[in-house]
């Protein structure tokens, strides 16, 4: 019984986790995507140029 909740609860569950990241990423401001890259190693100048800004500004982003 317990096996079938847990897997009719993940089956719903999943698909919903992944949409909620999917609209939190494609809504994600300028300041928060320079963090997650500057987190994840890229450079000021590769993220200013995803970005479309100066590097100072993309510094200026990922560290506010």
């Amino acid at each position: 019984m317990f096996s079938i909740l847990f897997a009719a609860i993940f089956k719903v569950a999943l698909p919903l986790l992944f949409i909620v990241a999917l609209i939190d990423a494609l809504t994600m401001s300028r300041t928060k995507r320079a963090r997650v890259m500057r987190r994840s190693g890229d450079t000021y100048k590769t993220i200013a140029s995803r970005l479309k800004v100066s590097p100072t500004t993309a510094r200026r982003y990922a560290l506010a």
